[in-house]
C-alpha cells in the first residue's frame, strides 16, 4: 500500500469511528497498542505548568491547584485524553534506600489521576523535568556517561512505587517513561537554532543509553504485577525530537510485544509555534514543514506497526502589532486547523500543550475552569475529527478577530483607569512568578495566592494564614498593571504623549481593622521609575491604619513624554503590615491606577 493510500485509509477509518460507535467494547487490555491508540486517543490536553513545576508545588508557576471542575471542563469541551506531566525530583528522597516518594505528593497525584479516569479519559502519567539535561541531582535521569547506574536505580525505584500505587487501574491509564530526555538543556530549536548534537539531535551512544533506561522502566512496571503486567507504555524519542536521526534511533523496550506507544513533541512550524517570531499563519510554509516531518513519523513508526502520539502541540500567543497589542489568536486557529487536519490524515493523535490562563499557550483559567481560548480549543477538536466546515470556521475566526480589534479612543481622553492584574483571564495579562512572600509561602512565585483582582481591576492583598509579614510583587510592564488595550487606547487619544502636569492616582484601603504600608514605584515608559510620595515619615510609602483606612496616592509625573513604543505601565510593590516585625496579616486593597 502506498503512503497516500495509507493516509486515505486512516482518514476513512477515523470518519467511520466519528460517525458510529464501535459494535462491541473490547475486553480490557485485549487490544494491541496500535488498536488502542486508534480507538481511544485522538485529541488530548496537557495539564502543563502544574505538577511539572520543578519545586514540586503545583501552584508555584502561577496556576491554581487542579480541581475536579477543571477535569470536567476538559471532558465537556470534548477532549478524550489528558496528559499529566509530573516532576518528581523534589518529591522523593535521593539518598534513602528505595528512594521513597513523599506519600502526600503521591496521594495528590493519585487523586488527580483518579478524577481523570472517572471522567473516562485516557490518562498519561509521566516523569517530566526529571530528565532534560539539568544533570544530577535535579535532572536525575542523566545521559552523561557517568551516572547511568545511579540513574537506573532511581528510575527503577520510582516507577516501582508509582506503578504499585496504580496497579489496579484500568487500561485507560498509560505510563510514559520520560518527557524530553537529552544530554544538555538548550532551548534552541531542533533545526537552525541548535547548539550542538547534545541537545535535540543526540547521537548513537545517547540513543543506546536511553534504550537501557526504557528497558529498566518497563521491567520495573511489569514486575509490580496486576494490570501493570499488560499496561500500555509510552516512550519518547531522544529529546522527544522529530528529526530523522531521533526517529531512526528510537527503540521499543519490548521489541517482541505490542504494548508500547511512541511519543514525539512537534511544535511546527517552529518559527510560528515556539522559538521564532512569525506572527501570522502561512499555509504554504506550514505545509512544507509538516510535509517534511510527518512522512518520517510514518516511515519509522506507523509503517512498522508502532503507534505514535504527538504528545505536545500548540503555538504561542504573539501580538500582531506593538500599538494595539491585539493577540494573534485567529492566526493560531488557522494554524491549528491545518495542523490537526494533517495529523488526522496520517492517523497521528495530538495532545495540546496547555499551561493555564490567557498568555503563552494557555487555553483555560485554572481557577474558574473557564475557557479563555474556547474557539482555539474547538478548532483543534473539530479539525482533527473531520467535522469542521468552512462556514463554521469562518464564523469562529470572525468572532475572535472582533474580540481582538483595537479599542476605541477613550471617551474622556484626559483620564483612564488601568487595572491591576495577576494572571487575569480577560485583559491579556498574566503574572509569571516574581513574587516573594515571607512565611510558609516563601519563594519566587509561591506567594501569588496572596493576590487577587476584582472585575474593575482592584487589587486585593490578603495574607491571613500565611504566617508571613511581607509580600513583594513585580507587575511587569508588558503584562502587569497596564491592561495593554486600555494603555493603547489612552495613548491613541494623546498624540503629543506629554506627561507634564499629569499624575498617577490610586487609593490604598486597609480592611478589617488591619494596617498596611505600601512601598514602591511605577515604571513609566519614557519616564523611568517614579516613586510613591512620602507618608508616615517614610519616603516612597503609603500608610493606611484603622484610624485612617483609606489613603489616596497622587504620584506626580516628571516633565517629559511617554515613550510611544512602550508596552505599558509597570510597578513594583512591597506590601507590609503597619506594625513591622509583629507577623501580622495584611488585608488591603489598591484601586485601579488612573492617569489624570
Amino acid at each position: 500500500m502506498t503512503s497516500m493510500n495509507r493516509r486515505l485509509a486512516h482518514s476513512a477509518l477515523f470518519a467511520a469511528l466519528a460517525g458510529s460507535a464501535l459494535a462491541a467494547t473490547p475486553a480490557p487490555f485485549s487490544r494491541s497498542a496500535a488498536d488502542f491508540v486508534r480507538d481511544e486517543i485522538h485529541v488530548g490536553i496537557n495539564i502543563g505548568n502544574t505538577f511539572d513545576v520543578p519545586s514540586g508545588n503545583e501552584t508555584d508557576w502561577g496556576n491554581a491547584k487542579i480541581t475536579r471542575e477543571l477535569i470536567h471542563a476538559y471532558k465537556a469541551k470534548g477532549f478524550d485524553t489528558v496528559r499529566v506531566p509530573v516532576t518528581w525530583t523534589k518529591r522523593f528522597d535521593h539518598d534513602a534506600p528505595g528512594h521513597p516518594i513523599d506519600p502526600s505528593f503521591l496521594a495528590r497525584v493519585k487523586e488527580v489521576v483518579g478524577w481523570c479516569l472517572d471522567e473516562g479519559f485516557v490518562t498519561i502519567l509521566n516523569t517530566h523535568h526529571d530528565s532534560g539535561g539539568d544533570g544530577m541531582p535535579f535532572g536525575w535521569i542523566t545521559i552523561d556517561g557517568e551516572h547511568e547506574e545511579e540513574s537506573t536505580a532511581m528510575l527503577r525505584d520510582l516507577w516501582t512505587q508509582i506503578a504499585t500505587a496504580f496497579r489496579d487501574a484500568g487500561e485507560r491509564l498509560v505510563f510514559e517513561a520520560f518527557n524530553e530526555p537529552r544530554k544538555t538543556k538548550w532551548w534552541g530549536g531542533p533545526d537552525g537554532n541548535q547548539k550542538g548534537q547534545d541537545d535535540w539531535t543526540g547521537r548513537a551512544a545517547y540513543y543506546e543509553q536511553l534504550e537501557r533506561y526504557a528497558k529498566a522502566f518497563a521491567e520495573a512496571v511489569r514486575a509490580t504485577g496486576g494490570n501493570n503486567a499488560r499496561r500500555y507504555l509510552m516512550i519518547p524519542t531522544y529529546g522527544a525530537s522529530f528529526q530523522e536521526k531521533t526517529c531512526a534511533g528510537w527503540r521499543s523496550p519490548e521489541p517482541d510485544g505490542d504494548r508500547v506507544i511512541a511519543d514525539i513533541h512537534c511544535y511546527e512550524p517552529g518559527d510560528f509555534c515556539l522559538w521564532g517570531n512569525r506572527k501570522t499563519h502561512d499555509r504554504g510554509h506550514a505545509a512544507q514543514r509538516l510535509g517534511l516531518f510527518f512522512p518520517l513519523f510514518q516511515k519509522y513508526f506507523t509503517d512498522k506497526g508502532v503507534p505514535l502520539v504527538l504528545g505536545e502541540v500548540n503555538a504561542q500567543r504573539r501580538w500582531l502589532d506593538d500599538l494595539h497589542y491585539s493577540p494573534n489568536d485567529a492566526e493560531r486557529m488557522k494554524w491549528a486547523r491545518q495542523y490537526a487536519e494533517t495529523a488526522r490524515s496520517y492517523g497521528f493523535p495530538i495532545i495540546v500543550w496547555e499551561n493555564g490562563g490567557d498568555f503563552d499557550m494557555g487555553l483555560i483559567d485554572r481557577k474558574t475552569a473557564r475557557w479563555t481560548k474556547p474557539r482555539l480549543a474547538d478548532t483543534f477538536l473539530a479539525a482533527w475529527r473531520g467535522t469542521l466546515d468552512d462556514a463554521t470556521f469562518d464564523a469562529w475566526v470572525a468572532e475572535v478577530e472582533a474580540a481582538a480589534a483595537p479599542p476605541p479612543a477613550a471617551a474622556n481622553p484626559g483620564d483612564i483607569a488601568l487595572r491591576w492584574a495577576v494572571g487575569g483571564p480577560d485583559n491579556y495579562t498574566g503574572c509569571w512568578g516574581q513574587t516573594m512572600g515571607y512565611g510558609n509561602k516563601n519563594g519566587n512565585g509561591a506567594a501569588l495566592g496572596f493576590f487577587s483582582t476584582a472585575a474593575d481591576g482592584t487589587l486585593h492583598v490578603d495574607t491571613h494564614g500565611a504566617g508571613g509579614n511581607m509580600v513583594h510583587q513585580q507587575f511587569w510592564a508588558d503584562r502587569g498593571i497596564e491592561a495593554r488595550r486600555s494603555w493603547a487606547a489612552w495613548r491613541k487619544a494623546h498624540p503629543d504623549l506629554a506627561a507634564n502636569g499629569r499624575s498617577l492616582r490610586f487609593t490604598l484601603t486597609a480592611k478589617n481593622g488591619t494596617s498596611a504600608i505600601v512601598k514602591g514605584f511605577f515604571r513609566v515608559p519614557g519616564l523611568g521609575d517614579v516613586k510613591f510620595g512620602a507618608d508616615g515619615g517614610q519616603p516612597g510609602c503609603l500608610l493606611a491604619t484603622p484610624d485612617r483606612p483609606v489613603v489616596e496616592a497622587v504620584v506626580p509625573l516628571p516633565d517629559g513624554a511617554f515613550n510611544p513604543d512602550g508596552k505599558g505601565l509597570g510597578a513594583e510593590l512591597q506590601v507590609i503590615p503597619g506594625h513591622w516585625g509583629k507577623n501580622l496579616p495584611i488585608d488591603a486593597e489598591l484601586s485601579p491606577v488612573e492617569i489624570r
